[in-house]
């Protein structure tokens, strides 16, 4: 009798099979739960045992490391090149050993640490942040940097050859 049903529910599931097949039939399951929503940039802290950057006052487990973003979340972990980008999916080997060091609760604890020290003295913090969007404003004022140095070297320049030829004038 058992054989009897193991083949009959056999017959059905390859039959179900061929109508979905034949009627393009397809679906999706979200693993990743809903999406994840960040409405302005938050604020890393990078306490000095893990060496990279853990988000403070978001809802998610997030950290930045070598230009990337990561969420662990709902025992998974996600990745993406902008905190409000598309987020991958993420398999556990493919994190950075950074990540795969320590536990969650472990890297909390640190976090929580972290963020208390900061919270004490806010203004006058020495360690290190980081909050994404000011960073393109830092590299830009780098960048120019050398060219205001550029121009007030031509400008020096050309100052000092004007005062050589008013030397040259009065003699």
């Amino acid at each position: 009798m058992r054989k009897l049903m193991v083949g009959a529910a056999a017959v059905v599931l390859l039959q179900a099979g061929y109508v979905a097949q034949a009627a393009d039939v397809s679906f999706s399951i979200n693993v990743g739960g809903p999406p994840i929503v960040i409405a302005q940039p938050p604020e890393f802290l990078y306490p000095p045992e893990l060496g990279f950057g853990v988000a403070v006052d978001v809802p998610y487990d997030m950290f930045y490391l070598s230009g990337a973003y990561y969420v662990y979340r709902g025992g998974g972990w996600y990745r993406t090149p902008s905190y409000g980008g598309s987020w991958i999916k993420v398999r556990p080997r493919e994190l950075p050993p950074e990540l795969r060091r320590y536990k969650i609760a472990k890297i909390h604890a640190f976090r929580d640490r972290e963020h208390s020290v900061y919270m004490k003295d806010r203004d006058h913090y020495r360690g290190k942040y980081f909050r994404p969007g000011r960073e393109g404003r830092e590299e830009r004022r780098e960048m120019k940097e050398p060219a205001r140095e550029g121009r007030r070297d031509m400008h020096e320049q050309r100052h000092e050859e004007r005062r050589e030829e008013r030397g040259g004038e009065r003699r």
